[in-house]
């Protein structure tokens, strides 16, 4: 058989994987089974694949085209993700517990690190498994350690959960793999030279350097964009594929020049992503934007897909170690114990500073330590780990690190619908809120409408006796602002500069994001239970 027919069919069986991936996930949904996730079924079905052709031998040359493949997926699969993260990000949970998330993501991720370290280092000290020298078992630690936004994405943009929880658990997965990827990088740079005061100043000031630069990369990728589209007058001649067109670019131009500086592309990318959708995205016509989001929104989720299968694959198609089993077993072990040590500390130093209404409340905590997955990130750094650590040892560490991914994707993921309800976090994704909007009768309605009316006037008498001391409130926070704020900067200069049509704030942009919000929505306001009122009466009155 010939190369280009070994390339269409192994491309062929992808597709169909792809294909049997989303039906099954459908009929999951249908069926109201969380228990198997869309997720789980994508990376069995990887296995199943891998299991035939790693069946058919060497023949054709399937392998090479069906395996886990690291540069495809930093560079095609990986991005797209990060971008409509960041793209349809609700900007006020994230940035309102920007100081928590970076928190869990920095120290954190370092606990973590050191950690899994130093346990699997007493574990096989003690010959309990495989030992390994010290620094081997931190690096071990440092890429394990990247808790994986493509797994937990995908798991809580279905299921819908409070927004402060989705800011944190988003926020630390993908800030958290750049210090993974620094951690991973610096503790090679030690084992193949020496450790040394000198080293660690470099590694922390290379760290600062990195997320520094990525940041700022992915935030001028975003200005230019906002000017080319306020100056370059594409909304006159109607030319909303060319925008979307330039809007997919640079993304990935910002991706690229960080990976190229050996920055971060994922920090550059995201904060591209939250940069162009404030000022980029109200300069865009009204067809760009739907574009532009529909198209994020399919790729993002073909290739988040897409990596599951590919993890699948990986395990019959890359070389294991499959007798050392026991390795794997502390490895979670350890990875239970480091999450403890990082999320519920990190959340005790974090409420010491917020008052009582914006601490992280213990369910919360239950949550995050429940909802460190590990996914595409770690196992993309362990097959590197192969070739970059010595006597064999990376063999171990990738057996372990992928059967710890099926361990966290399956069972966790499995059960993080259950976990919720049992932590009384609310869990409503659009899809649900929608099915119950149209299952209601129209005497339902009218009930719904009376209670409504009732909590209305009830709510209108208490924000009667609270206006004077809202009003006092708000007169005191003016006083606390200043002229150099970034909210007078931002509001002064910033936005009349980049955009056409300066918006005070960001809710228009977001209207034409509604159908891709990860976030729950807003509670509802006065205007909108009259808008729904007189929605419901016209629907009475037609079905009269």
């Amino acid at each position: 058989m010939e190369g280009p027919d070994v390339a269409s069919i192994s491309i062929t069986i992808q597709i169909i994987m792809l294909v049997l991936t989303f039906i099954t996930g459908h009929l999951l949904r249908r069926k109201k089974i969380m228990v198997i996730h869309e997720a789980s079924a994508a990376l069995i079905l990887g296995v199943l694949a891998g299991l035939v052709v790693r069946a058919s031998g060497e023949k054709g040359g399937f392998k090479d085209w069906m395996n886990f493949n690291n540069e495809f997926f930093f560079y095609f699969l990986l991005p797209p993700i990060i971008f409509e993260s960041g793209w349809s990000l609700n900007l006020k949970p994230f940035f309102g517990n920007f100081g928590a998330i970076c928190t869990f993501a920095f120290a954190g991720t370092l606990i973590s690190t050191f950690g899994i370290g130093i346990l699997m280092y007493l574990f096989g000290l003690f010959k309990w498994t495989y030992s390994m020298p010290f620094l081997v078992c931190l690096s071990f630690g440092a890429l394990i350690s990247a808790t994986d936004p493509v797994t937990v994405l995908s798991i809580f943009h279905e299921l819908g959960t409070d927004a402060d929880l989705y800011a944190y658990v988003f926020g630390e997965s993908v800030l958290n793999d750049a210090v993974a990827i620094v951690m991973y990088k610096t503790v090679l740079s030690f084992i193949s030279g020496t450790v040394s005061n000198r080293g660690v100043l470099q590694a922390v000031s290379f760290f600062f350097i990195t997320f520094v630069g990525s940041f700022s990369i992915g935030a001028l990728a975003g200005v230019l964009s906002a000017l080319l589209f306020k100056y370059g007058g594409f909304q006159d001649k109607r030319l909303g594929i060319i925008e979307s067109c330039l809007v997919v670019l640079f993304p990935y131009l910002a991706y690229n020049v960080a990976d190229a500086l050996e920055l971060s592309g994922i920090v550059s990318i995201l904060f591209a992503g939250i940069t162009m959708k404030y000022y980029t995205a109200p300069n865009l016509s009204s067809q760009a934007q739907k574009i532009t989001t529909s198209f994020f929104q399919m790729l993002s989720k073909l290739s988040e897909t897409f990596v599951f299968i590919y993890i699948g694959l990986g395990t019959f198609l890359d070389k294991q170690s499959w007798n050392r089993f026991g390795f794997t077993f502390f490895t979670i072990v350890s990875i239970l114990i480091a999450r403890t040590l990082n999320v519920y500390p990190m959340s005790a130093l974090i409420n010491r500073f917020r008052p009582e209404s914006r601490k992280i409340h213990r369910n919360q905590q239950h949550a995050l330590c429940f909802s460190g997955l590990r996914g595409a990130m770690a196992f993309a750094l362990a097959r590197q780990s192969v070739t970059d650590l010595p006597s064999g040892h990376g063999y171990v560490l990738l057996t372990a690190t992928l059967l710890t991914i099926f361990f966290s994707v399956l069972l966790i993921g499995g059960m993080t619908s259950y976990a919720l309800k049992l932590l009384r976090i609310e869990c409503h994704g659009p899809e649900h809120e929608d099915t119950e909007i149209g299952e209601r009768t129209s005497e339902e309605m009218e009930e719904i409408v009376q209670n409504q009316s009732e909590v209305k006037n009830k709510a209108k008498a208490k924000n009667t006796e609270l206006t004077k001391t809202k009003d006092k409130i708000s007169e005191k926070l003016r006083k606390f602002k200043s002229d150099t704020s970034f909210t007078t900067l931002n509001t002064k200069y910033l936005k009349p500069f980049l955009q056409a049509d300066p918006r005070d704030d960001a809710s228009e942009i977001n209207q034409v994001q509604e159908q891709s919000q990860h976030f729950p929505r807003p509670p509802v306001s006065y205007e909108d239970e009259d808008n729904f009122s007189e929605s419901t009466a016209l629907l009475r009155n037609s079905q009269r």
